[in-house]
């Protein structure tokens, strides 16, 4: 349904985009109520297409129905151009560039409101397309009467054009008033280019005022690269009124719920009340992953895996907001004439790490990534295209390595006659893989003379070298946040000793009653096969706090830190381990004790077993 003026500029500016155009020229005579007309250089229409253009229901947007699921360009329905002209005098002129001659159809006379069966006549005219939308609403009176002043019209209309004139920098456009240039904006090619066009339609003062932000993820399940880049204000910055603040996804301008949560979580706590940070942001995402269809007007539109989204574009904000928060300096805070990439070109994979992140079983990781991957791509026209192969070619080649060691036969790996510096520090030589769940066995094979077999119990091994080397206050931040139900008595403890745990590396903040937010973890330093189980150690944590709460009664304050790692060696979460995790492990164990020592305990119990031959004989000698 056309609402005012405004809808109509901008179904019109989409087709013209979606037609590939680079020059868009658009011309309104009192706000849009007498004359919109939109000129565009795109691909055009065939005169075959012209009556069916508009017809209700026709498009040429989409040629299969899988397209509906990974919907790419702004407008799909087909119900624009016949919906303007069953209330307007519509006249549209094209020639692609085949053709010879330019045709055109004129719609919406006195008698056929919306003329269907109008036919094309020759017309003089240049490759592209020409809309004119003349005398709006004149045969809906009731619907005219609710249009407001020229002025009012018109500010709605150039709302319309800086939404769409920030959606493509590489795009000129122009736009006119009763014959007046009320904007004119070349096509963006370089960082400073875009730059200009951002200071001309928001301010100078907002770039100054900003930081650049430029994250991407491509560790989510099924859903490919995602990617959060663009402008936010400083939160000294900001304003009475949320009218700088422009989001879109895959080039579409949209205000969509979720992401406004997300955003205003980001920053609640870094504002005044009845303040607003303005942002330009651009959310990149395999269209396969989002429905733009669930809105007449597409300004909103529902993400496949919501959770995730919501939590990627959160920890992306937060993390430019509060990067002393992660141990580190942001890179959003460089000057971004230094960082914007020009028009058509990602910025370089190579300019800072890609930062990655996985919720599968409540835990958490950060990594970093520079695999780059072909993407939908806001200035230009190429269709998306899916990563084929997420595997580098070091991935390749370890992945032939390893398996080459797998299949060699001992006898191989001994006569070689080539042992490295790692095995030969290593007495406890080289794992033969976990035979039995949870055990380790391995085989020295550095002293011929004296062969032996430990067998080690993999999660006390991981316990043992964590106490030795974890030290409180050092903590992996999270690009993906974790929420943790619990039960409001035992979020209200946890929350009370908030800075001690974050002290101690756990950075946790209350989202709802019964539900916390879990921003950083502890530094596991890497063991392999040794992660966190957050719902685990935080209902660990609430017990030990609601036992010591007698103690606090006494004046005692209890030692959160001890308790805590104490707490998290009990909870360790194990997962299983390749043979080079295992020689890993082995590895470290091997320089933390010596092979004279005595052989340590964990709670009481040796961590690990040597069975040489007089053991084994004495076995099957008793047997």
């Amino acid at each position: 349904m056309v609402e005012r003026p405004a809808s109509v500029v901008k179904e019109l500016l989409e087709n013209a985009i979606d037609a590939g155009s680079q020059h868009i020229q658009i011309d309104i005579e009192r706000g849009g109520s007498s004359l919109i007309r939109v000129i565009d250089d795109g691909v055009g229409i065939a005169k075959s297409e012209l009556a069916l253009a508009v017809s209700r229901h026709a498009t040429s947007k989409l040629s299969t129905l899988n397209e509906l699921e990974h919907i790419a360009s702004l407008g799909f329905r087909g119900e624009a151009l016949a919906s303007i002209s069953a209330v307007s005098r519509l006249s549209i002129q094209s020639k692609p560039k085949p053709q010879t001659q330019a045709w055109q159809i004129n719609t919406g006379t006195d008698t056929d409101f919306a003329n269907y069966r109008a036919e094309p006549e020759p017309v003089a005219g240049s490759t592209g397309t020409i809309v004119e939308v003349r005398e709006l609403f004149f045969n809906t009176p009731a619907r005219r009467k609710f249009m407001r002043t020229v002025k009012t019209e018109f500010k709605h209309i150039d709302n319309v054009f800086k939404r769409i004139a920030l959606s493509r920098f590489d795009i000129a456009f122009k736009l006119s008033h009763n014959k007046k240039v009320i904007r004119n904006l070349p096509g963006a090619e370089t960082s400073k280019a875009i730059e200009s066009r951002i200071g001309r339609l928001f301010s100078n003062e907002f770039l100054a005022n900003s930081y650049r932000i430029d994250l991407s993820s491509n560790h989510f399940s099924q859903m490919g690269t995602i990617r959060l880049w663009g402008w936010v204000s400083k939160p000294h910055w900001h304003r009475s009124q949320p009218d700088w603040q422009y989001f879109y996804v895959n080039g579409r301008f949209i205000r969509d719920k979720l992401v406004n949560h997300a955003l205003r979580q980001a920053c609640q706590e870094l504002l005044p009340s009845d303040s607003y940070l303005s942002y330009l942001l651009y959310l990149e995402i395999d269209p396969g992953q989002v429905d733009v269809n669930v809105h007449p007007t597409k300004h909103e539109v529902r993400f496949r895996q919501t959770r995730l989204v919501h939590d990627f574009i959160y920890s992306a904000l937060h993390r430019v907001l509060e990067p002393s928060a992660y141990g580190e300096p942001s890179a959003s805070k460089e000057s971004s004439a230094d960082k914007e990439p020009s028009a058509g070109q990602q910025p370089s994979a190579d300019q800072e790490p890609v930062i990655t992140g996985s919720t599968e079983n409540n835990t958490a990781t950060l990594h970093s990534d520079r695999d780059k991957s072909v993407y939908y791509n806001p200035y230009s026209s190429v269709p998306y295209q899916k990563n084929s192969s997420a595997l580098s070619r070091k991935d390749v080649a370890d992945h032939l390595e390893g398996m080459q060691k797998l299949y060699q036969s001992p006898t191989q790996q001994t006569d070689s006659g080539q042992t490295s510096a790692a095995e030969k520090q290593n007495f406890f030589g080289t794992c033969l893989d976990v035979l039995i769940p949870d055990f380790i066995l391995s085989q020295n094979k550095v002293q011929a003379d004296e062969p032996q077999l430990y067998l080690f119990q993999i999660k006390a091994l991981q316990q043992y070298i964590l106490q030795h080397v974890f030290t409180a206050g050092e903590r992996t931040q999270l690009l993906i946040p974790q929420t943790v139900v619990l039960k409001p008595r035992q979020v209200d403890d946890l929350i009370n000793v908030q800075k001690a745990l974050e002290q101690w590396g756990l950075e946790i903040g209350q989202i709802a009653d019964d539900s916390l937010m879990v921003r950083s973890l502890p530094d596991l330093q890497d063991i392999p096969g040794c992660i966190i189980n957050l719902e685990k150690l935080l209902e660990a944590l609430s017990v030990w706090l609601k036992e010591q709460k007698n103690l606090q009664a006494d004046g005692q304050e209890p030692d959160i830190s001890a308790a805590a790692t104490k707490i998290l060696l009990n909870t360790l979460q194990t997962t299983s381990l390749s043979l080079a995790e295992q020689n890993q492990l082995l590895t470290i164990l091997a320089g933390m004790v010596r092979q004279s020592s005595p052989v340590p305990l964990w709670n009481k119990q040796p961590l690990w077993l040597i069975l040489d031959k007089d053991k084994l004989s004495a076995l099957f000698n008793n047997s």
